[in-house]
This record gives C-alpha cells, structure tokens and sequence, in this order.
C-alpha cells in the first residue's frame, strides 16, 4: 500500500551536529515545540472493548507530540520527521488493542472478539512502534510519551536504548501516534518508529546528550548517555573505545571502556537493531559524590578516543555538552565568603562571592571598595590593602543584589 505522508512545515532549521545551539535558541524552539492545551487528545473516543473503535486524536495533541519529536531530533543534529496518515491509523488501532490487553506486548495477540482486519492494523503498530504505559490522563500525555521514549528509564532498557534510538533514528522520515485508555484506568501510547524513508541521510553520530546547549531537563543522574555510530563512517568491531566524561567546575571526571564494561559506572556496547547504527551507552555512578543532578552553567566534555573508522583510520571524538533550563532562571542573592578581613599594609586576600541559585542564567558579578585608598578590589575578588582605615569591599550581582566585607588595613 502506497504511504500517504502528511506534509508540514518544519518548525526547525537542522544544523549540523558540528554546530552547537545556544541557549536562546533552544529555549526559543522548546517554547515553540510546547504550545500546550487543556482540551481533550481526543477528538473522537476509542473504544478498548467490543464493538471495538480505534476513535481519533486531535490535530493539536498530535501536532505537539510531533514537534517536541523534532525538537529533539533537531537537539542531536538529524532531520526533522513529517507525520504519515497511515502511520497515525494503525497507531490508533495499537493502542487500542494495548489498551484492550491492559499490558504492553511488541506482539500484542489478539482478543477473541477483536474484528481481523482490526487487528491486523493494530499489530501492525504494536510491532513497529515505540510503546508506553502510564498511569494517569492528560491533554499532553502524547508528548509525554516522547519524552518518555527518549529518557528510556529503567535498567531493562540500559543496556539498549532502543526506544531513544529509533526517536532520533537519522534515517526515520515519518511517524505517527496513538493513544487509548483501558477500563483500568491506563494510558496506552504508540509513536511509529520503524519507518526508514530516509535512507539517505547524511550523518556521523548521533549524540544525547547532544553538542551545545543542551536542556537539563531532559537527562538526569539516573540516565545514561549515548552514542549512536553511522556503520558506513565507523567500524566498531575494529575500535577499543574509551571514554573520558568530565565537568571540570565540580571537579568530576569519569572514565569508560565500553568494549569490556569496566569503568566510573554503567557503560556497554549493544550492536542489536535498533535505529541506524550501534550505540555506545555510558552512565556515571554518583554514588557517594556531592553531586544533585545535571543542571544549568554545568559544561561537560566528552572524549572518545579509539574510534577507528571503515577506512581504518582513527577516529577520535569529541564535543562539550553546556546544560541549560528551558525557563529562565534569576538570582536571588549573592553572599560573599567572609563579612570582615583584617590585612597588613601591602596584604592581599581572595574573596569568593557565591551566587545563588548557582544555576541562575547570568552568574557573573562585579566588585568595588568602598575607599580604594585603604583597599582595592580587581574583577575576580582580589582585596589588596593600600593604607590604613577601613572599607567596605562590595559583591554585585548582575540584577543587583550585593553583599559586603568590611575590611581594616593596621
């Protein structure tokens, strides 16, 4: 049967994974990704039990499960997917029949009482689509779906990722959604992910965290990181990888070698189907740092050395992920590391101003003495005393917020 693909405008202008997205960019594509609506997904209700209806969804709760979709794939640097009629009616029809089993099944059997041609669309669906089971209801749960896809929580999917994988599969051109509700009150979500329309596409990896700004929303210290190698650049049978992820601020640093599992946490090498290519998984172990969770003003490097690609070469990787909030973030306060120093003429002293959240979008503060002939004060807080007296040396944020040293010179 000839595809029918519905055509939309792409929201976002794909750059290549070389080039990194700022942070005014990303907040800029989220806001326009994530309309939001209070109505109801459905513009017709489907029916999990007989006489079976596979209902429909609206165009808005479609339309913003696809563009958040390309938001993320827009993040990793891979063209942006279209929606597919046919896609979205045997979508439809899966979640049905998810929803009519009240389980989630790849190969979903079907009812006694489940009409056959009803369930072959549905099957259809289930064996080709990225699946999710939720317990609540909500005119964004289509999105939350793809959220969902993309974190791949849970240690049975560590070592795969294939539900990420195929929502940023390069060589996917189209997709399409399905959601129902079964009698327990359970949300059944499909997203079609094994289109491959697209093969042509050009790419290297696909990364995710991706290069550049990055939302700290959507990673946290519980999920893993990934790399995903075009099999026609790399020959990951001919590579000893290993990998260095560090955040240089906190001083944290971790080291990974996926080809035997050994390393600072979780890190594997799973070569199975899913996507375009074999995928690099590595997740670092907190356990016992002073570490909360990925957040905004963290850059964290990452260094892939023995890469070798189909030509034989190596190939070293490397690229720095800048965590960013989706929504701004203000100072509230700015305190200085002590409130009163005493220093010999000639003395210096390193003040240190912390401001607060650490995580505010602009964390940069300026300093000025009270009276430079008893003290200066440089731009990084370095109080040297001049001459006898006392002064006051005074943090500012860059909103306004100050906090003081009083300074005595003997």
């Amino acid at each position: 049967m000839k595809r029918i693909v519905c055509l939309i405008l792409a929201l976002f202008a794909i750059a290549p994974a070389s080039l990194a997205h700022t942070r005014n960019e990303v907040r800029a594509a989220y806001e326009r990704a994530v309309a939001g609506t209070n109505d109801s997904p459905f513009a017709e209700a489907p029916a999990a039990r007989a006489p079976y209806a596979a209902g429909a969804l609206t165009d808005a709760a479609r339309a913003e499960a696809l563009d958040f979709l390309n938001l993320a794939r827009w993040l990793a640097g891979v063209d942006p997917v279209a929606e597919s009629a046919i896609y979205d009616y045997q979508c439809q029809h899966g979640a049905v029949l998810l929803a009519a089993l009240d389980y989630v099944d790849h190969d979903a059997p079907r009812p006694d009482d489940m009409d056959g041609n009803f369930y072959d669309s549905a099957h259809n669906a289930t064996a080709s689509s990225n699946l999710a089971r939720f317990n609540w209801m909500r005119p964004t749960i289509l999105r939350e779906g793809v959220e969902y896809f993309l974190r791949d929580d849970g240690e049975e999917n560590l070592s795969t990722l294939g539900h990420r994988r195929w929502a940023l599969n390069p060589t996917m051109a189209a997709t399409g959604f399905g959601l129902a509700n079964s009698g327990t009150g359970m949300s059944y979500v499909a997203m079609y992910a094994h289109d491959l329309g697209n093969s042509d596409a050009k790419w290297d990896s696909v990364r995710w965290p991706a290069a550049g700004a990055f939302p700290a929303e959507m990673i946290h210290d519980h999920l893993a990181w990934s790399i995903v190698l075009n099999p026609e650049v790399y020959d990951i049978f001919a590579s000893d990888i290993e990998i260095t992820l560090a955040e240089e601020t906190a001083g944290l640093r971790f080291e990974f070698h996926p080809m035997d599992g050994s390393g600072d946490g979780y890190c594997g090498v799973n070569v199975d189907g899913y996507g375009a290519g074999p995928c690099v998984v590595f997740r670092p172990d907190f356990t016992g740092l002073n570490f909360t969770d990925y957040q905004q003003n963290q850059r964290w490097t990452v260094t892939v050395a023995g890469l070798v690609g189909t030509d034989g070469a190596e190939k070293p990787m490397a690229y720095a992920v800048d965590m960013i909030s989706l929504t701004a973030q203000d100072v509230v306060n700015v305190e200085i590391s002590r409130l009163e120093a005493t220093l010999s003429h000639g003395e210096s002293l390193r003040l240190i101003a912390a401001v607060i959240p650490a995580y505010a979008d602009d964390i940069t503060v300026t300093w000025r003495s009270t009276d430079e002939t008893v003290a200066t004060v440089d731009t990084n807080g370095l109080v040297t005393a001049i001459g006898k007296g006392e002064c006051e040396v005074v943090v500012a944020s860059a909103n306004g917020y100050e906090d003081r040293c009083r300074v005595t010179v003997e």
